[in-house]
């Protein structure tokens, strides 16, 4: 009795010896047949391995895209999700398929294409579809697509790369809905795709208050924003910066914050390109607006902003701007100032023939009114007849251009003073510092000049005037 037990053991050993043999050299034929793009070597792999997966797949593939057999690409589309019902590959490989059966192609659609909600497939449990009701259905290629693009889309939640491939077949499907979705995903989850999910989303959807509710997420605001400014979109841009201020995207820088750390990175970059986006619009008005809300008022009656030089230059917005020149240095100086701590500081070498307008800034004023501009100049050999003096015109229109006498040779702190009135399409003007070129034979332009003290006022009229005092 104890031999035959024996015996038994030692055949069941050697059968399962010669199986696991088997297998090996089978899959081992199979790998070493296996060749991707092409089929004779890949139907010889699955004849030695029909059950698997990802070789149902290879083979469905090569017969959707290089044979166009669609009847053995969807059998063994269907196949691969028998043996593996999670295979992400194959449930978008036949969505291809059966969006491009359907005839469907990328283009502006309205509600009336939307595909309905309703179960597309008969599927025998909606958590788990059967693949063999896919060949069944009924419903034609597009409710087919549809159904297994849900189907993707459940399984593939945070595959960025299905995620595209998905909500470009929903485009075409015409199911904004599952589109928006995934696009928003995506945008939220891989900014190098933002650029290209905000161009799909305007060349197909093309509707900018459904594209902000549900395709930008409030992490992506910032960077839609800039997409918008970069296409000259100014009417969408009001709901956006909207949006930004309400969620804190942008914050008022004065805020207090706990640390550094904690201030939002991005506030200060997309506040100043916005205010700039549009002032070059001639929206000074709304772009003063965000400036007060962002950066602040000057604290005095006067428009300029900073006037006396006292805080650092931001270079952007309503601020003084300063670009460099050949032959000329800019800077501050502490020593040589009519009030505060310091003055702005222009110096000319004396080898070049400038023309100057590197010191600037923009201010919003009212059409048709008038204003008057003072400041403290001094200077300390200037040469040439074109000296330095200030300039204004409307901007970005041009419609007015005024100047103050320009300054030569040496003088101490002198006020200079300049009345215009604005034009009645001039809503800011650019306020500069000026030299123009000199075609003189002395043209080269030497010695250094000072300003301090800069100011706007807007002067009432007599009639205005009088009707305040009579309290009218």
């Amino acid at each position: 009795m104890r031999r035959v037990k024996e015996k038994s053991r030692i055949f069941i050993f050697l059968t399962l010896s010669l199986f696991l043999i088997e297998e090996t050299v089978r899959l081992g034929l199979s790998s070493v047949l296996f060749k991707e793009e092409d089929i004779y070597s890949m139907e010889k792999s699955f004849a030695l391995n029909p059950h698997d997966a990802e070789l149902n797949f290879s083979l469905a593939r090569l017969y959707h895209i290089l044979t166009l057999d669609e009847k053995k690409a969807e059998a063994f589309y269907i196949s691969s999700l028998e043996l593996n019902p999670l295979l992400s590959s194959s449930w978008l490989g036949i969505t291809e398929m059966f969006v491009e059966n359907a005839g469907l192609r990328v283009g502006r659609f309205g509600d009336s294409q939307i595909a309905g909600s309703g179960g597309a497939f008969d599927f025998v449990d909606s958590a788990q579809p059967t693949t063999r009701t896919i060949g069944r259905s009924k419903n034609g290629e597009k409710q087919k697509a549809l159904a297994t693009l849900r189907r993707l889309s459940e399984l593939t939640p945070k595959s960025i790369a299905y995620l595209w491939e998905g909500s470009m077949l929903a485009l075409r499907l015409g199911d904004k809905s599952m589109a928006m979705k995934s696009l928003g995903i995506v945008a939220k989850a891989d900014p190098g795709r933002r650029k290209r999910v905000f161009d799909i989303c305007w060349e197909i959807i093309g509707d900018p208050e459904l594209i902000l509710n549900n395709v930008i997420g409030d992490e992506v605001l910032p960077t839609y924003l800039s997409y918008l400014i970069s296409k000259d979109k100014l009417d969408e841009t009001f709901p956006v910066w909207k949006r930004m201020k309400r969620e804190r995207i942008v914050s008022d820088v004065r805020e207090p914050f706990d640390s550094a750390q904690d201030r939002p990175q991005s506030n200060d970059d997309i506040a100043f390109s916005y205010i700039e986006f549009l002032i070059r619009k001639d929206r000074g008005s709304e772009a003063f607006s965000i400036w007060s809300e962002v950066i602040g008022r000057s604290g005095n009656d006067s428009l300029i902003w900073n006037g006396g030089f006292e805080n650092e230059l931001l270079g952007r917005g309503f601020d003084w701007k300063t670009q460099k020149a050949d032959g000329v240095s800019i800077d501050f100086d502490w020593e040589k100032r009519f009030q505060g701590t310091k003055s702005l500081r222009v110096e000319f070498d004396g080898k070049h023939n400038v023309d100057f307008y590197h010191v600037s800034q923009v201010i919003t004023l009212e059409p048709d009114t008038d204003y008057l501009l003072t400041s403290y100049m001094a200077t300390r050999e200037i040469t040439t007849r074109n000296g330095i003096s200030w300039e204004v015109y409307c901007y970005p229109t041009g419609s007015m251009t005024k100047a103050t006498e320009p300054l030569t040779e040496t003088a101490e702190w002198k006020k200079v003073e300049l009345s215009f009135h604005t034009p009645s399409d001039c809503k800011s003007i650019l306020l500069r510092l000026r030299r123009y070129k000199s075609p003189k034979l002395d043209r080269y332009i030497s010695g250094t000049a000072w300003v301090d003290d800069v100011k706007i006022f807007k002067v009432e009229s007599n009639a205005n005037a009088q009707s305040r005092e009579e309290g009218i």
